[in-house]
């Protein structure tokens, strides 16, 4: 185990990768999240301890480097605003892509807050999708807002980035699946009967679904809101839609 010094080549890069995160590579912050990522089988590269944290064996052993940082410079470079004194770099994790012959899948419409798409895989994890498939412009699923607000999900959940919602379509038409646009004026949810294969369309908050997306798809679901409430949050939407779909 290396001390660190606080103004070393070592800590100037790491706040670099931190901040602009390099192909491969994904920042990991908090005791709990590390422990995860390590017992789902994700290659530990560097860990990083505050002074006067005892390392977790199990977390110090799969890890390829350890070093120890004075906390107060640790919690200046982990990426949240409550760090724990735990921080590891860790591999870019290598799922099979999505098949798209069965169950269900969502794809992204230029969702840009990692935080509400990390939200979106972790609800997606829990209620059954297959995968998530995230359109051009969308957020780094591996942003650290993104993993967090995932509760790691991003490592376990197929996610294939740089889907166009014309790929959705021709891949729903090889195997004979529909596609579900969620917006306003579609059918209400509780009268949604979709057939798995299926992906469901969200768009970001504000800008919704684009007109190339909606064009591709076979059917709109809407969910109805009381109190002249205009919308949910996507993150929000894509639970209550997911659980429909587990439900039916």
């Amino acid at each position: 185990m290396e001390k660190l010094g606080r103004h070393g080549a070592r800590l100037k890069d790491l706040r670099r990768r931190v901040r602009n995160r390099p192909e491969g590579q994904v920042v990991v912050d908090g005791r709990r999240l590390v422990a995860d990522v390590v017992r789902w089988g994700v290659p530990v590269l560097e860990l990083y301890l505050a002074e006067g944290v005892e390392p977790d064996p199990e977390i110090a052993a799969a890890a390829g480097e350890v070093f120890t940082v004075d906390s107060a410079v640790l919690d200046e470079i982990a990426p949240t605003r409550h760090p724990q004194g735990v921080l590891a770099v860790v591999a870019d994790p290598r799922l099979p892509p999505w098949p798209g012959r069965e169950g269900v899948a969502l794809w992204l419409d230029t969702v840009q807050d990692p935080g509400n798409l990390g939200a979106i895989v972790r609800s997606s994890a829990a209620l059954g999708a297959r995968a998530v498939l995230l359109s051009p412009g969308c957020a780094d699923p591996f942003h650290p807002a993104a993993v967090r607000g995932s509760a790691g999900a991003v490592f376990r959940l197929p996610l294939t980035r740089d889907v166009t919602a014309a790929r959705v379509a021709e891949r729903m038409s090889e195997s004979g699946g529909e596609v579900w646009a969620a917006g306003p004026g579609g059918t209400p949810v509780d009268r949604w009967r979709p057939s798995p294969p299926l992906v469901l369309l969200l768009g970001a908050e504000g800008a919704g679904l684009s007109p190339e997306a909606l064009a591709v798809a076979t059917g709109e679901v809407t969910i109805p809101l009381d109190r002249e409430v205009e919308s949910l949050n996507v993150a929000v939407a894509a639970g209550v839609l997911l659980e429909r779909l587990r439900s039916s």
